[in-house]
């Protein structure tokens, strides 16, 4: 009869790191979930509803509760030595992992279809900008940041019906595509009141408002900090490589010490 052999330094030493890893993954998707949660719930203070796709709280939501579920999962069939459970965690990890490194080539070797992404997704968001509170002050924020306005030039703000040029007076800008200096010490909230009206010509109105378009000046700004967003991505990814790694060379520890 086979006998069962004590789990060793080495045994006990992964099934340590795993719980750790899983138990620091499980809080920080806790946390992300308890922030989306708490964001979706400030939201119901508004009346308008926005796109589910576009709402930042909901991605919070769907990954905190992901990473909650994944990790518990992990944790379990660590402390219980279950391969089963093991298993499901490392698979998904290494997938999910495989998934962001696809998408990032995709990115790299498709540049243009990146931008016509980013161009759709501020397009999109300049038509609910007050249909969404999330959607609205990140616009604004990306406006006054990178001093620009629109997707591909200002007019695009004809897209969204309280400032399309179909109806007098509301041929215009929101007050982030506005010109700012340090000497304005108020903000001007009406300088983008019928500033497109008559289709001026860009250089018309450019000691007004913002000329730049968003597309291209989130694009530059990427460029620009690229090498930190390099770092980012490694910093994902890594602590999935590491979960992946200790997670199967503990199942390896597990099987091997089983019968012997």
């Amino acid at each position: 009869m086979p006998r069962i052999r004590k789990p060793d330094c080495g045994h006990t030493t992964l099934k340590v790191l795993v719980v750790i890893y899983n138990i620091f993954f499980w809080l920080v998707g806790a946390t992300i979930l308890s922030v989306g949660i708490y964001a979706e719930f400030e939201k119901r203070n508004y009346e308008a509803v926005s796109d589910v796709l576009l709402n930042p709280s909901t991605v919070l939501i769907v990954l905190g509760a992901f990473m909650f579920i994944l990790t518990f999962i992990g944790c379990v069939g660590a402390l219980r030595e279950n391969i089963l459970l093991l298993k499901i965690f490392g698979w998904t990890i290494t997938i999910v992992f495989m998934l962001q490194l696809i998408a990032a080539i995709i990115a790299i070797v498709f540049k243009t279809k990146a931008k016509e992404l980013v161009s759709s997704g501020f397009s999109s968001a300049l038509e609910n900008y007050y249909d969404d509170p999330d959607i609205h002050f990140a616009v604004d924020a990306v406006q006054q940041k990178l001093e620009c306005c629109g997707g591909f030039d200002f007019n695009d703000w004809d897209k969204n019906i309280y400032f399309a040029c179909q109806d007098p007076g509301s041929c215009g800008v929101p007050f982030s595509c506005c010109v700012s200096t340090k000497e304005d010490m108020v903000m001007n909230t009406q300088c983008g009141v019928n500033v497109r009206e008559g289709d001026p010509h860009p250089f018309a109105v450019d000691d007004t408002i913002y000329i730049r378009g968003c597309t291209d000046a989130l694009l530059v700004w990427f460029q620009d900090h690229l090498d930190i967003f390099i770092g980012l991505t490694l910093g994902v990814c890594l602590p999935q490589l590491l979960g992946s790694f200790l997670t199967f060379l503990f199942i390896g520890k597990i099987q091997n010490g089983q019968f012997q």
